[in-house]
């Protein structure tokens, strides 16, 4: 922690190696637990203060990565004269901010270098909304790599409309805001004292890839997929044979364990040949995906933008269109008999 107070009770915040060696000799405690604490001035992570003992109840020290990410983090926002309090301990609330930016309203930043339950991350957020505060979650290294993007999933907020995930590589210190689009992922990278720099991750997808997913999936007799593969035998279709319009615009979200191409086929399993409503479809999306995966956003958002995104595909590939009051089947998607037919057929739905 970056944060003590002297003997006096006044607050010091630990911000240089030199600010550490002159306040050597000290006497400090901790304004939560009101332990002892000493300053730890080493050549690696920068000066901080620690408990001589872990105070009873709390969780695992801090790591390096939280501490360089929390001071990473102030020294940004002082470069962009972003008036902000490093741990801001709240006695109201019983909770210590990683960062409180000073405006209307006030604004938490939370370095998540560890793992969080969805309960923990949803009362801590409310404690704050409660306060009148925004909150936005900043992710470390561990949520970036593939498996870690489907526990970066809970952190999902709406920013503009747009779902919107933080992220912080301490090691190259880099802040970056990552946006996800109907056509892919847009990102936008800050970093000390350069301007920012913007990349843009059009989606694709290897539908050939995903086709022979599909057929292993279901010679390894996958519960979800043989559950799927039973509702294709009723309508006498074959799931290794499904349409290839399935495969077509994936949506970034299915990088974050969403199983964009299983509720698809479910879907079509569901709605082909009949007419059906815009209310009809949504409650479909509602219903596969459950509100729990994603706390901070309002209730049904990844079902609707997932809704929105396949409808708009297969209208724009001509098989539906909307009358006023319902959407209507122009033409029914070709199913095949099995994966060799499906893979020999080159013809695509969306080309």
């Amino acid at each position: 922690m970056f944060v003590a107070l002297d003997e006096n009770n006044h607050r010091i915040t630990l911000t240089s190696h030199q600010q550490a060696l002159q306040l050597t000799g000290g006497r400090f405690h901790c304004p939560l637990c009101q332990q002892q604490v000493f300053i730890k001035n080493g050549v690696v992570l920068p000066a901080h203060f620690a408990h001589r003992q872990r105070p009873v109840g709390e969780g695992e020290p801090e790591s390096a990565e939280h501490l360089a990410g929390k001071s990473w983090l102030a020294t940004w926002l002082r470069q962009h004269e972003r008036p902000a309090t490093l741990e801001y301990y709240d006695a109201a609330i019983r909770q210590r901010a990683d960062l409180l930016i000073h405006q209307q309203p006030p604004k938490v930043l939370e370095f998540q270098a560890s793992p969080l339950s969805i309960p923990d991350l949803k009362k801590r957020t409310t404690m704050y909304h409660r306060r009148g505060w925004q909150v936005s979650w900043i992710l470390g290294r561990r949520y970036h790599d593939s498996q870690g993007k489907r526990q970066a999933r809970k952190f999902l907020t709406l920013e503009n409309d747009v779902l919107t995930l933080w992220y912080l590589n301490v090691q190259i210190g880099t802040l970056s805001r990552l946006q996800l689009k109907n056509k892919g992922r847009f990102w936008t990278h800050y970093a000390h004292n350069n301007p920012p720099n913007q990349q843009w991750q059009p989606e694709s997808v290897d539908g050939y890839r995903q086709a022979r997913q599909i057929a292993l999936s279901l010679q390894k007799c996958a519960r979800p997929w043989m559950s799927l593969q039973a509702l294709a035998y009723e309508g006498r279709h074959n799931l290794q044979g499904a349409p290839w319009v399935i495969h077509d615009q994936p949506h970034p979200l299915r990088h974050f364990g969403v199983p964009e191409l299983r509720l698809r086929a479910h879907w079509l399993l569901t709605f082909e040949g009949r007419n059906f409503t815009a209310a009809q479809s949504q409650r479909f999306w509602v219903g596969a995906l459950p509100d729990i995966w994603t706390p901070l956003l309002p209730a049904g958002t990844l079902a609707k933008k997932l809704d929105a995104h396949w409808l708009r595909l297969i209208k724009n590939a001509g098989f539906i269109g909307f009358d006023g009051s319902r959407y209507r089947w122009r033409q029914l998607p070709q199913w095949f008999a099995d994966i060799d037919r499906k893979l020999a057929n080159t013809t695509r739905s969306s080309e």
